[in-house]
């Protein structure tokens, strides 16, 4: 939905004063809690997902989710406040560059808000459902403020594989690098 008011509009929960600069029309109210962890559970028949109550209870009260395809293999789903502060890079995206316009287009026109039923139950998009590869069993992981739905089986594949030692050389051998 987009609404013009002078120089001013709102696309989806995102506010622009310019074009290409986007805020989050909603505020934090409050510190969002670490997201961590892992569950399995498996989407119903008619490919709905319940958000485990760990994360939902951890995202900012209120504030609408999104699905975003944001890595490889998996669904993000991310808090309106944090996907304007990846937004907010588009930003400083030239419209006179067809480039970098077409690659804002394709990251925004990976992302649908997320629509619970009255038993909170989220129907996961086919787009998006093949984007993950998502069947039936899933797994969620918590991304600290955001989450990530994956098909348990690439999942195990992927990031099961990597033992806790192999992934703290990772992490901390690029953070001691720069």
């Amino acid at each position: 939905m987009v609404v013009d008011s002078s120089r001013e509009w709102w696309y989806n929960g995102f506010r622009s004063t310019e074009f290409g600069k986007f805020e989050t029309k909603t505020r934090r109210k409050e510190r969002m809690k670490l997201l961590s962890g892992k569950v399995a559970h498996q989407l119903d028949a008619k490919n709905r997902i319940r958000i485990p109550a760990k994360y939902k209870n951890a995202f900012p009260e209120n504030e609408k989710l999104y699905y975003v395809e944001y890595a490889p293999d998996c669904i993000s789903v991310m808090p309106e406040s944090v996907l304007g502060e990846r937004l907010a890079s588009f930003d400083e995206v030239n419209p006179g560059d067809p480039v970098m316009m077409n690659a804002k287009r394709r990251i925004l026109c990976s992302i649908d808000e997320v629509a619970e039923d009255a038993q909170g139950r989220a129907q996961i998009p086919k787009s998006f459902r093949e984007y993950a590869g998502l069947v039936k069993d899933v797994v969620t992981v918590g991304m600290g403020n955001y989450i990530e739905i994956w098909a348990q089986e690439k999942f195990e594949n992927s990031v099961g594989s990597m033992t806790i030692e192999q992934a703290n050389r990772v992490a901390y051998k690029k953070s001691s690098e720069q």
